[in-house]
């Protein structure tokens, strides 16, 4: 049920997934092929291989052999520090490092492009951790979902008696689908910390899984699916979707293909927007429905779920509840403005530890710490129990 999250990870999918297909230009470089080739030779063999290289140049470009060159201002790292080892570097790897960090200082100097390396930029490294910034801002990301788990943690345990059966269950699934956030933000961040294929696939899996939870909550928000009439639906749409994760990750386990995988991350979080755009016009329509009619309602009673917390434009949504059902809508586009941070991608700036991918990490932290899950809480204690007392005035 989080919009923000949701088009964000649509965005990572649709843009770093196409990225991460497509061969980096860093990698082709002679430069810095010759480069690990001499790291790998030194420091991991312990060869003085261009010493052997000069004395059989000739023989090797007649037998058609590929002559790595020798440059002797290349320096590298003799040994691997505690610190480096205790976050699995190795010394092949280290290589690889060094030397993108070397080729690129060359080409800075020399006023070329700089280029990525494996899909990635050649981020400076800081204590092992690959990508600082990006990891930071991922970490940013996880508090406010844990936070906001708690909060509606804290709301269930104080409903009253009247609402606490009738509410417990979409609460709870608003604190669902924030665990599963929590939990996509947490191997984000140790991906970011460190690149190899098992944190790769643990990121794009619970990318996934947040893309699914989430349409789920807003589908079972939007066809109303907590009212007791509709259980056999319910079940249905929940099967449904458990399901279509299995098949996915099945998928993904057997043939493990980026652009099926980008392209069921976009469909299912597009169809998840078109559910929140229903949900907040229908929200809109019944406030404004109650102001045109003059229904005995307190049109201000969003403000005590809000209190305490700040909100995108909060002098305008928070003047009537019929604006604030619209906040959603807000967050969203915070959100999609922040994709042309991924559109019009950069090479790392500040010391080569910011790039457009990581403050793209950093935009969507932001609407989850405005008020995003007061929202939710006012949503459910306010819009539901509407739709759930007359039931439960009628089963008694």
């Amino acid at each position: 049920m989080l919009p923000s999250r949701i088009l964000g990870f649509c965005a990572i999918a649709g843009l770093n997934l196409i990225s991460s297909v497509s061969a980096s230009d860093g990698d082709d470089l002679e430069e810095f092929e010759d480069c690990l080739y001499q790291c790998n030779q030194i420091t991991c063999f312990k060869n003085p291989y261009n010493i052997i290289q000069q004395e059989f140049e000739e023989a090797l470009k007649r037998n058609n052999h590929r002559f790595h060159r020798y440059e002797s201002s290349w320096r590298f790292e003799k040994d691997l520090s505690g610190h480096l080892r205790a976050m699995l570097w190795d010394c092949e790897s280290n290589c690889d490092y060094q030397c993108q960090r070397i080729i690129t200082a060359e080409r800075k100097a020399k006023g070329e492009e700089v280029y990525q390396f494996h899909g990635k930029w050649p981020f400076l490294r800081v204590f092992g951790i690959q990508e600082l910034a990006s990891a930071v801002f991922s970490m940013a990301n996880f508090f406010p979902h844990y936070i906001g788990f708690w909060e509606v943690s804290k709301t269930i345990e104080n409903l009253p008696s009247e609402k606490y059966n009738a509410l417990k269950r979409p609460l709870r699934n608003v604190q669902f689908v924030a665990f599963v956030t929590m939990c996509a933000w947490i191997f984000s961040t140790i991906y970011h910390v460190r690149d190899f294929l098992i944190t790769e696939r643990l990121d794009y899996y619970f990318a996934g899984l947040t893309v699914l939870s989430g349409f789920y909550g807003i589908g079972y928000r939007y066809l109303r699916l907590y009212l007791p009439t509709r259980r056999l639906y319910l079940f249905l749409f929940t099967a449904l979707c458990f399901l279509s994760y299995c098949g996915h990750v099945y998928y993904l386990v057997s043939d493990w293909l980026y652009t099926y995988n980008m392209r069921a991350n976009i469909a299912v979080g597009i169809l998840q927007n078109v559910f929140w755009a229903l949900t907040c016009y229908s929200l809109y329509y019944r406030y404004y429905a109650m102001e045109s009619n003059n229904e005995n309602y307190d049109l201000k009673k969003h403000l005590q779920y809000t209190q305490g917390s700040t909100l995108i434009l909060g002098d305008f949504y928070n003047r009537s509840a019929k604006l604030f059902s619209l906040y959603p809508l807000a967050i969203c586009s915070i959100v999609l403005l922040g994709i042309s941070l991924e559109i019009f991608d950069f090479p790392p700036i500040f010391y080569d530890l910011v790039d457009a991918h990581s403050l793209w990490h950093l935009v969507t932290a932001v609407p989850s710490y405005m008020g995003w899950y007061k929202w939710m809480i006012w949503d459910i204690c306010e819009n539901v129990w509407a739709d759930l007392l007359p039931v439960k005035k009628k089963e008694e």
